[in-house]
């Protein structure tokens, strides 16, 4: 892309071409922040549900001045011969609903045809997009990572789709860390006396993460089980909740999965951040190693009551396959609104690894 951008440059500048980006990002602000930090001038437009249909990147289109595509990856002297050519207006308009009102749409779309993978795909992005807003159902998450998985199980050779799983997805199944640039990109607009593009959905651990090329590295099972007889209490109450979704390694020739749990606090309960952290163990008889387990900083108030997601990875232990399920257990300390007790409690929590 460099290359064309520099052969351009005299044209874009005496005014006989226009040039503009297209990003198939889930979350656009991140493209507009990457863009503030480069220092790149031209517009850049969102096509978060691949709209159009293409299955890598990246690629470069001549559109006329009516809206048309007229050459895709073209050649050098193909620039000459379009901008020499004048073009008919044959141009039809679609419109690109970019908000998560195209779930019921998307549904139906699948009702009717259920190995439809570009709807599968895209009934995942706005899923995700709902669960990155306000509006978020507790499940968008998950049902985001079950339809962009389908979607690739229908057509494996959609690198677009596969890309969408591994930012979420185990280090060993990532080409390269996501979105590591961000606090860099911030750091350097700052000082540069500039105010960091604004993003609504903050990098979580799997997006910042770096690949990892072997499944010992990194290993956190080993860290101390605080409660290896089970004498702490159990949160009966249910003063948290957890939800769960997995993201199973693309390629099946290195087993590994990326969970994000999220524990959210009930309406009367707040975190006391005073006596100390979440922490997260498996039961010692998975048969499972847990790797670069994320858990989230403490708020500097003394209570809060956010919602909190730990991220880390699973792989088998050596001569073990995967289990159909494991048992772990979330320790932290909660206080309750109604009567001001506050408690060190365990919560043990049955985990799905294959369906």
């Amino acid at each position: 892309m460099p290359g064309w951008h520099k052969q351009t440059k005299k044209l874009v500048d005496t005014g006989k071409l226009s040039i503009a980006g297209i990003v198939q990002e889930q979350h656009p602000d991140r493209a507009a922040l990457y863009m503030e930090w480069q220092k790149m001038d031209w517009p850049v437009l969102a096509d978060p549900y691949n709209d159009l249909g293409i299955s890598a990147v990246p690629i470069t289109l001549l559109i006329d001045e009516h809206g048309i595509i007229r050459y895709r990856n073209p050649r050098p002297n193909d620039l000459q011969e379009f901008l020499a050519a004048e073009y008919p207006n044959k141009a039809k308009t679609q419109s690109i609903n970019l908000l998560p009102k195209k779930i019921p749409a998307l549904e139906k779309i699948l009702t009717a045809e259920p190995k439809n993978g570009s709807a599968h795909f895209r009934l995942g992005v706005a899923y995700r997009m709902r669960f990155d807003s306000d509006k978020r159902a507790p499940n968008d998450f998950s049902k985001a990572m079950a339809h962009w998985e389908q979607a690739l199980a229908l057509n494996p050779n959609q690198y677009i789709w596969r890309r969408r799983i591994q930012q979420y997805g185990p280090r060993l199944d990532k080409p390269y860390s996501f979105y590591d640039w961000v606090n860099r990109a911030r750091v350097d607009i700052t000082k540069r006396g500039g105010k960091p593009h604004p993003l609504v959905a903050e990098p979580s651990g799997a997006e910042f993460a770096v690949p990892s090329r072997s499944n010992r590295e990194n290993n956190t099972s080993a860290q101390k089980h605080p409660d290896p007889e089970g004498k702490v209490s159990r949160d009966t109450k249910a003063l948290v909740t957890h939800r769960t979704v997995i993201v199973t390694s693309t390629n099946k020739r290195k087993p590994a999965v990326r969970v994000h749990l999220t524990l959210q606090p009930a309406p009367n309960t707040t975190w006391n951040n005073d006596a100390g952290n979440i922490s997260f163990h498996l039961a010692p008889d998975s048969g499972l190693e847990i790797q670069d387990l994320k858990i989230p900083k403490l708020p500097q108030e003394e209570s809060s009551s956010e919602t909190r997601v730990i991220e880390f990875e699973l792989h088998p232990k050596a001569g073990e396959k995967f289990p159909e399920s494991f048992n772990a257990s979330a320790f932290y300390y909660v206080c309750t609104k109604t009567d001001h007790t506050c408690q060190f409690l365990a919560q043990d929590i049955e985990i799905t690894l294959k369906k």
